[in-house]
């Protein structure tokens, strides 16, 4: 049995080592002690948690041969199936390349004097990931125009640290890796198309960059469709006192429709003012119609448009002028209903 001063350079490692010896910012790898006049060491992985396709390098922080005059041999075992490295008469540093998910033990084995001294660290490998789509990919536009595309966001791993989206029309946003869902408006620019990518980024500095697909802006040039609801009892004025119909449009949507009210008799006219809820008299070349004589009313869920009318009286005929617009610009052409109101 040996003793004195290599036992006593064996306990001051001991307690140096226990007390945290560290190779830059790496994860110190439990240190082993080999049989009596034998090998001390440590080394540390410089990442313990990582994602596929990222790079550890093993460092030695740590090591003591008590029988200098025997050359140890060292060999490295990654733990993830991949071929070991052979024994060598030295191992300060190593590289390695995860390709495979999951939580491997990496291995250094040092023979001296017959006796193997085995030093452990632990390498956690996740599959860096997640799904990114739009929803929907495409939307109506008109030429030139833009939309505000709504960006998917699914399956983004726990140990992410940050997220950006790399939008395609040059803009980049880094964005809350909690969130379902991120928004972006988009400009048509050359082709209406953009390409978007997403990176997902580690604490390790790991990245994993993905397609998120291609958002497209269409234009829309067709026209909306404008209905007017008549009456069952039409020739009764008070029949009229909320004018309504539908308005559609299977592209953009429909933006607004306007509508204009007449009444006349074979010898006086009026337009309807919709700000002060009157019938104005109108005289041919004489009288300027203002704007508040159009009004402009949207649509709810159902495509339903209506307004309220004031004043009707039977002894008149009703004519009701009304026109769609979607949020493209294109318009279903004025349409127009003129009804006779006798009772």
């Amino acid at each position: 049995m040996n003793t004195g001063g290599p036992r006593g350079l064996a306990a001051m490692l001991t307690l140096a080592l226990g007390a945290g010896t560290v190779a830059g910012a790496g994860v110190l790898g439990a240190p082993a002690w080999a049989a009596e006049g034998s090998i001390t060491a440590g080394y540390a992985v410089d990442k313990a948690s990582i994602w596929t396709g990222q790079q550890v390098t093993l460092t030695q922080t740590a090591f003591a041969d008590s029988t200098p005059d025997t050359t140890p041999t060292f060999a490295l075992s990654w733990g993830d199936g991949t071929a070991a490295e052979p024994p060598a008469a030295s191992l300060t540093s190593a590289t390695h390349t995860f390709t495979k998910a999951g939580t491997w033990t990496v291995v250094v084995s040092i023979t001296d004097d017959g006796v193997q001294t085995d030093v452990t660290n632990t390498v956690t490998v996740a599959a860096g990931g997640g799904s990114f789509k739009f929803d929907p990919t495409w939307n109506w536009t008109w030429f030139n125009g833009g939309h505000e595309a709504t960006l998917k966001l699914s399956g983004i791993p726990s140990s992410t640290s940050k997220v950006w989206v790399n939008w395609g029309d040059g803009e980049t946003s880094l964005v809350n890796k909690a969130n379902t869902s991120v928004k972006h408006y988009y400009s048509w620019g050359s082709t209406g198309k953009h390409t978007a990518k997403v990176t997902l980024e580690n604490a390790s500095g790991g990245k994993v960059t993905a397609s998120a697909g291609t958002y497209s802006l269409v234009e829309d040039t067709y026209n909306p469709s404008a209905t007017l609801k008549v009456p069952s009892s039409p020739s009764k004025a008070s029949s009229w006192k909320t004018v309504q119909g539908t308005a559609k449009d299977s592209q953009i949507g429909v933006d607004e429709v306007g509508i204009q009210l007449w009444k006349w008799t074979s010898t006086k006219d009026y337009y309807y003012n919709f700000q002060t809820a009157k019938w104005v008299k109108y005289t041919p070349g004489v009288t300027n119609i203002p704007n508040a004589a159009v009004k402009w009313v949207g649509v709810n869920s159902s495509g339903v448009w209506k307004t309220s009318v004031a004043g009707l009286s039977k002894g008149y005929y009703l004519e009701v002028d009304y026109v769609a617009y979607d949020k493209a610009g294109n318009n279903s052409g004025w349409k127009y209903k003129v009804q006779k109101l006798t009772s």
